[in-house]
C-alpha cells in the first residue's frame, strides 16, 4: 500500500492505490473497535433477553394449563 502524506494534517494519510483517506491514530482505532465490540455484545444480550421472555411466557402458560387441569380434577 503506497502511502501519501496529506498537507494539512499528520493524523491521516492517503492510500495511493484506492485514494482513500486513512487514519493513522492507532488509539482511535482501538477505541472504535472496542466500542463496536461492546455494541455487538449488547445486541447479543438483547436477543438473549427476548428469548428468555418468550421462554418465561411459555412456562407461565404451561403452569396455568397444569393448574386448570388440576382444578378440573378436584371438582
Amino acid at each position: 500500500m503506497a502511502k501519501i502524506a496529506l498537507e494539512d494534517t499528520n493524523k491521516y494519510i492517503r492510500d495511493g492505490d484506492s485514494k482513500a483517506i486513512v487514519s493513522t491514530d492507532r488509539h482511535e482505532l482501538a477505541a472504535y473497535n472496542a466500542q463496536r465490540e461492546r455494541l455487538k455484545q449488547m445486541k447479543s444480550y438483547g436477543t438473549e433477553i427476548i428469548e428468555l421472555k418468550n421462554e418465561m411466557t411459555e412456562i407461565k402458560s404451561l403452569l396455568k394449563q397444569i393448574l386448570t387441569n388440576h382444578e378440573g380434577r378436584k371438582a
